[in-house]
């Protein structure tokens, strides 16, 4: 089983066969009274003193042991969860970016909330079944040593119930898949509710749109697949419970033969047996959803804790940043991608380009002509499909993508900005940041606690890209890209951007590169490269800089 194996793989093997030990004991003492109370009521053993102090020992036992694996899987589970989480949030910064574009926000979302709870919830599973199991196992021993005929009736009636309780069980599973899949689509609208809350405030149409067609629809599908898949659940459940009763009614009815000695005695202890397995047979049968629903979830996240060794352990080792380069060199990259809305796929590329230090680069091009794609090859955020990346000559690969990312600092269109000056130190740096907050026009808007804390964050567009432009500066990498980091400046601010603080960069011996529109400010550029569908315009085949100011 492949939860199992996950469990056993995921930490310490006594740390999960302990508990499951302790419920096997309890399931064996659990058996152990069964007998003793058979053993009374046939008069074999006397009621006695004796007799009652080995019931109450093996009853302590057994309530012993159950809440010992209890305690021991309520610890392991919240363990596994912190583990789980951590490792999965450590292979999704370990995941190729691109495959994470393709993957989604809300299938990812999905995958650390609902699919970690429900392996971790299968955790509580396993360990009961096999308890369940083992006080099964023994009562069956027992039947089988009381009466073999019995008994084979018992194993022919279960052979019939498992093969009609798999049906409804195989269906059952699929509508679970179903709902998981349904599952991304219903977080994708609830993180549509979150961020669009202002457009559907305004506008009663798309709100009733949005209630009654995505967000309504998909939980309609999603409440219609979860009780079909319980119905059928229940119902198969309901079917291997209505069979065992069939066969104590046979047993009691057809089994006994005339004149048999000790018939009565003998047909109460089996009666007594085979009730007695109607509690563990009914958690089996109750807990299989959970371990359904585990495995449905354990097979969504396979992907990511299969990911690459090399990438995982690049991310978790990585080398400190560079301070310095000389050159960056893209020979002959490709890239390819679908564009939303478009059968065709587009191709950026082959991208020849030398970044050389100290220079201010702008990188200009329409929308969807590549450039931001571009700007993610260059800062190793993709992976070219040809060609070849070059850091100071050595060509970057898997192994050391992660040193050119070092020598980044960026402030991408779709930026985040956290609350804190997260992996700088504040000790030496809040000084120095509190001095660029007055640069930034921030001051009088966010303070900056000893430990780099930011008073806030809530701040229009155009100031969050001031204290994301802060925060890239307090990183001091040797290179830096913005992207369109004018675009939500007001007019006087931009001109301090691009007239003062681009060049204090470049003075600093930075490499900037900018994308961006702003044409009236083309001129501060050593260099200007123009994209077109994908391709780089070499600037021997653009107009002079003098004529692009003339024509703006």
């Amino acid at each position: 089983m492949k939860l199992l194996a996950f469990f056993l793989r995921g930490g310490s093997k006594w740390s999960f066969l302990l508990p499951v030990l302790c419920g096997v004991l309890s399931g064996a003492a659990s058996t152990g009274l069964i007998s003793l109370i058979n053993s009374v009521l046939e008069r074999s053993v006397a009621p006695d003193t004796a007799t009652a102090l080995r019931f109450a020992g093996i009853g302590l036992v057994a309530l012993l042991a159950r809440v010992c694996s209890q305690l021991l899987l309520n610890y392991l589970q919240q363990s596994m969860l912190e583990k789980l989480r951590m490792e999965l949030v450590q292979r999704i910064l370990a995941t190729p970016l691109r495959e994470l574009e393709e993957t989604g926000s809300p299938r990812l979302l999905a995958m650390l909330t609902d699919d970690v709870n429900n392996i971790s919830s299968s955790l509580l599973v396993i360990p009961q079944i096999l308890i369940n199991a083992a006080i099964v196992t023994g009562c069956l021993v027992y039947l089988a040593w009381l009466s073999p005929n019995v008994f084979l009736a018992l194993m022919a009636f279960t052979v019939v119930g498992f093969v009609t309780y798999q049906l409804p069980m195989s269906r059952g599973l699929g509508f679970i898949r179903a709902s998981r899949e349904v599952q991304d689509r219903l977080y994708k609208h609830l993180g549509a509710v979150i961020q669009g809350i202002k457009e559907l405030k305004l506008h009663p149409d798309r709100r009733s749109a949005f209630l009654e067609q995505s967000l309504g629809e998909t939980t309609t599908a999603l409440r219609r697949l979860n009780l079909k898949g319980s119905s059928l659940f229940s119902a198969a459940s309901s079917w291997g419970m209505f069979l065992f009763f069939v066969f104590i009614g046979l047993m009691l009815f057809v089994l006994p033969a005339p004149g048999a000695q000790n018939g009565a005695a003998s047909l109460v202890s089996y009666t007594l047996t085979v009730l007695y397995l109607q509690q563990p047979l009914d958690a089996l049968l109750a807990n299989i959803p959970f371990l359904s629903r585990g495995m449905v979830s354990l097979r969504k996240v396979e992907r990511l804790l299969a990911l690459d060794k090399g990438l995982l352990e690049a991310v978790r080792t990585a080398p400190a940043p560079r301070t310095s380069f000389t050159r960056l060199e893209l020979v002959g990259i490709t890239h390819s991608y679908h564009r939303e809305r478009e059968d065709s796929s587009f191709t950026l590329g082959p991208i020849h380009l030398k970044l050389e230090k100290g220079e201010l680069v702008f990188l200009v091009g329409g929308n969807g002509s590549g450039k931001t794609t571009l700007a993610k090859l260059i800062t190793g955020l993709y992976t070219p499909e040809s060609g070849e990346v070059r850091l100071d000559g050595v060509s970057i690969t898997a192994e050391n993508r992660e040193e050119l990312r070092q020598c980044f600092s960026t402030v991408f269109s779709d930026y985040y900005l956290f609350s804190t000056l997260l992996g700088l130190t504040p000790a030496g740096l809040v000084p120095r940041a509190r001095q660029y907050l007055e640069r930034l026009h921030l001051n009088h808007k966010v303070k900056i606690d000893d430990d780099g804390t930011l008073s806030t964050t809530d701040l229009s567009q155009g100031q969050r890209k001031r204290l994301a432009l802060l925060t890239a500066w307090l990183e001091d990498r040797p290179l830096y890209v913005f992207d369109e980091w004018g675009a939500d400046q007001d007019p006087s601010f931009k001109a301090v951007f691009y007239e003062e603080l681009l060049p204090e960069m470049k003075r600093a011996g930075k490499t900037v590169l900018v994308i961006s529109h702003d044409n009236r400010y083309f001129h501060v550029a050593d260099r200007l490269l123009h994209l077109e569908f994908g391709k780089l315009v070499s600037e021997a085949e653009q107009p002079p800089l003098e004529a692009r100011q003339r024509a703006s």
